[in-house]
């Protein structure tokens, strides 16, 4: 029943930011394009090329963050990544459902369950935490323009909370292990329809995977690397999309902007952050000077490449990778099943 009743809230709020922030804005951007005396569709292109890249550097960090032993070639990687994509872009709060999307296909894809689960954790974790850094350092860079500002002062005590909490959490697994178990399976038994085993074998299996990148050092700096690389490269994009409208917008302050809104976004109410992160991107550079119909312009050509894009990639991907690995997977597990004398097997 709470879950029916949450369902009905998410799709409420999605038809209530649709019908009052993005409709008004693409009416206000028609008008503003209208206006307009040349666009570059040079940049629009290399605004595209810099999306579809950032698309790739993700798939580096799913690669990264999976365990070698059993972890798909980077071309299937990709093509989940993209699939996922889609589906979170889809669905309203579709974070966990793209994440558990994520899962199946690399299970049927030969990575071990435990790989996929904690690689995945990692991996979104990761990116983030990078986010939320790249937030703090461009919050730092900017604080000239944003001083005196409580929004920006909230947000920053938010991520930087985040952030501890999270050094806490991985200093308490890699030191005190033990205890720490022993916390969450008494924590978990609180909580409804968590299972203590589940969760201490869950946060077990974390652990694990922490010990080894502490061990293999090179790997936390990949992913972290790969991490900032596909939010630079999304947020370079947004500043393509600006200057092909012909405005030239400060990297610092729009790096603010970007993040704050990307953070936004993160709250699993529509999907894909849809219409939540216009919301918040738009006024905020139109704050550091940004005109408002190129402020419009720009941030829903870049939201038709980073949003809209992945869609119809994600379908295509999904179909390609039931023609190939997961097809290939299946067969197998089809094969130990059913014999050929069409006797069930043991």
């Amino acid at each position: 029943m709470l879950r029916w009743l949450w369902r009905g809230f998410l799709l409420l709020v999605l038809v209530f930011v649709i019908w009052f922030v993005l409709v008004p804005q693409f009416s206000e951007a028609r008008l503003a394009l209208l206006s307009l005396n040349h666009l570059s569709a040079p940049l629009l292109a290399l605004g595209v090329a810099l999306e579809l890249a950032s698309i790739a550097s993700y798939s580096l960090l799913s690669r990264v963050t999976l365990n070698p032993s059993g972890r798909p070639r980077y071309f299937t990687i990709l093509r989940i990544d993209v699939a996922t994509q889609g589906v979170n872009n889809s669905v309203p709060g579709g974070g966990p459902t793209s994440t558990a999307v994520k899962y199946r296909m690399l299970t049927l894809a030969g990575t071990h369950a435990a790989n996929a689960v904690v690689g995945t954790t990692v991996e979104i974790a990761t990116s983030v935490l990078t986010l939320g850094g790249l937030f703090g350092i461009s919050l730092a860079a900017s604080v000239a323009v944003v001083h005196g500002n409580p929004e920006y002062v909230v947000a920053g005590v938010v991520v930087g909370g985040v952030a501890v909490l999270s050094l806490l959490a991985v200093i308490l697994l890699s030191r005190r292990r033990e205890r720490t178990l022993g916390l969450v399976r008494r924590a978990s038994r609180w909580i409804p329809y968590l299972s203590p085993d589940l969760s201490v074998s869950f946060v077990g299996m974390v652990a694990d995977q922490l010990d080894e990148y502490r061990t293999r050092r090179g790997r936390i700096v990949m992913a972290v690397a790969m991490a900032g690389v596909n939010w630079l490269l999304d947020v370079a994009a947004l500043w393509i999309f600006l200057r092909a409208f012909g405005f030239s917008e400060d990297p610092r302050h729009l790096l603010v902007a970007y993040s704050l809104a990307c953070l936004v976004g993160l709250l699993p109410i529509t999907p894909g952050g849809l219409g939540i992160i216009e919301g918040v991107l738009v006024p905020t550079i139109v704050g550091f000077g940004t005109p408002q119909g190129l402020a419009l312009l720009g941030v829903l050509t870049w939201r038709l490449a980073q949003y809209w894009l992945p869609m119809p990639l994600a379908i295509l991907a999904y179909a390609s990778l039931r023609a190939g690995p997961l097809r290939r997977s299946a067969e197998p597990q089809r094969s130990a099943i059913v014999d050929p004398s069409g006797v069930s097997g043991v």
